[in-house]
């Protein structure tokens, strides 16, 4: 008989070691996210790829060799010519080479801030998952701080119940209010599902892994000061950013425009084997043919070379366009964000006041009832009542959360922008 129960002690044991092994703070889960996530690996090797991008445009072009044979050979006075070796190099104008590596260089730096840009918004997936995480095992908690409160105030009915001072249907309205909280907690822990699938699938690892948040859901005070952080997103948001090396894209390539629109010279040399006569003997018979040659291409025709840095302007004052909008649109998700932070906020202190007079109101009710066996639907409906405010109070502390996480989508990482309480 004693087997039984030391395997009951084991899964137990093992349950917990589990339990905590899930166990994780939101910052492992997003520390995890930048070597785990597919996509950011993607990113970032498409970044790899582009920066060499920069050795294959910066080399001179390859040297040209020819070989011609003379099916008739050309007589001259020392003789027949009857092969020609050439070779010949070109080269383009002074700078032109680093002016087309600067562009590489330019356009991996926009590849690299997407980088930076799209870990922002994976970290907003993980946050929100995780506070929504946060919030379903705190009204767990508070469900079953209602269900033993309810346990509590069964245990009076029944008591009173075996001496007659109390109802039967009393108890039956308990036990039915009893179950569909217990239901409730069944129900909330099936919706786990859905965000730890969204983190699990972030990290790409498997989406049934059991994620359990072991950082409090606590309300946090924003910075008053708006000012600063508009700054910071206008100076150092990746995707403004981004948008700001793009525009220098562009001005390296009207540079590369302006060193593609000059001439470009090449050198060459002919070797032209020449045969020995035999039916004279001239000064310098047979003697092969050296030729050093050296060529211009000019670029008359200057229209292609506008158009090219006409585009250029065009894309640069668009970019700067699109650029202000999108600053534009984040300082109305800042200020959005900042305006739920104060609806929850204010929701917040209200419900925690009425749920501090709904417990005392409870306190004194609790008392009556149990004298005279008074006021028990009173009673039953302001237990009720402290369970919608305990999850008003929760309603409005993830709003503060979500608030706060929305500014972190938006702000560099490294910004500072508020504290806990």
């Amino acid at each position: 008989m004693r087997y039984p129960y030391k395997c009951i002690v084991l899964g137990l044991l093992f349950c917990l070691i589990s339990k905590a092994g899930s166990a994780q703070s939101l910052s492992e889960l997003l520390a995890a996210s930048d070597s785990t996530n597919l996509e950011l690996q993607a990113l970032y090797h498409e970044y790899l790829a582009t920066r060499e991008r920069g050795p294959q445009v910066s080399q001179l072009p390859e040297p040209e060799f020819g070989l011609g044979l003379f099916v008739l050979p050309v007589e001259t006075r020392l003789g027949p010519q009857w092969v020609r070796l050439s070779a010949s190099q070109m080269f383009p104008w002074t700078g032109t080479l680093q002016a087309r590596e600067d562009v590489a260089i330019a356009m991996a730096s926009v590849r690299y801030e997407r980088i930076a840009a799209t870990r922002l918004l994976l970290y907003d997936q993980i946050r929100k998952a995780y506070i929504q995480l946060q919030e379903l095992d705190r009204k767990q908690v508070i469900i079953r701080e209602n269900i033993r409160l309810i346990k509590e105030l069964e245990n009076i009915v029944t008591t009173r119940l075996e001496t007659g001072m109390a109802s039967l249907a009393d108890l039956l309205r308990i036990q039915v209010r009893t179950r569909g909280l217990e239901e409730e907690l069944v129900l909330l822990e099936n919706q786990k599902h859905i965000p730890q699938a969204t983190i699990n699938q972030t990290l790409s690892r498997a989406s049934a892994q059991t994620i359990a948040p072991n950082d409090s859901l606590v309300m946090v005070r924003l910075n008053d000061d708006r000012e600063p952080l508009f700054a910071s997103i206008r100076n150092d948001h990746p995707m403004l950013r981004m948008v700001s090396l793009q525009q220098e894209v562009s001005k390296r390539n009207i540079e590369l425009n302006a060193l593609e629109g000059k001439p470009s010279f090449t050198v060459g040399l002919d070797y032209i084997a020449v045969g020995t006569r035999s039916d004279a003997q001239p000064s310098g018979n047979g003697r092969d043919i050296l030729s050093p040659r050296v060529g211009i291409r000019i670029p008359i025709y200057r229209d292609k070379y506008r158009a090219k840095a006409q585009e250029e302007k065009w894309t640069i004052q668009a970019l700067e366009l699109r650029k202000e909008d999108q600053f534009l649109q984040f300082r109305k998700e800042v200020d959005q964000a900042y305006a739920d932070y104060e609806d929850g906020r204010i929701r917040h202190a209200l419900a925690q006041e009425q749920q501090s007079i709904i417990r005392s109101a409870i306190d004194l009710q609790m008392t009556t009832y149990s004298t005279n066996g008074s006021g028990f639907l009173d009673l039953l409906q302001m237990e009720e009542q402290l369970l919608q405010y305990d999850l008003q109070m929760l309603s409005a502390l993830v709003k503060t959360q979500m608030a706060r996480a929305e500014l972190q989508k938006i702000l560099p990482p490294s910004e500072l922008l508020d504290h806990e309480e």
